[in-house]
């Protein structure tokens, strides 16, 4: 393994720029070290059913943020 491909594992400036599948938008990997920024948005188990089915590479975080599921009421 070369030291750009090292580099691009742990900085996400090196990625370079993806389409989104769902709306064609242009992303960028977020993830680092710690995770993709995707697993920070909350989503049924349905859903991610349907979007692996759907869907062979990533979506936006504004697509899924529209799929996610609505934050828990207080209270409630």
């Amino acid at each position: 393994m070369n030291l750009s491909k090292i580099a691009e594992i742990f900085l996400t400036v090196r990625r370079e720029p993806s389409v989104c599948e769902a709306c064609g938008g242009s992303i960028t990997c977020g993830a680092k070290l710690s995770g993709c920024w995707c697993s920070e948005i909350k989503l049924s188990d349905e859903t991610r059913r349907e979007l692996k089915g759907r869907y062979a590479g990533c979506l936006c975080r504004a697509c899924l943020e529209r799929l996610s599921e609505p934050p828990a009421v207080a209270g409630g």
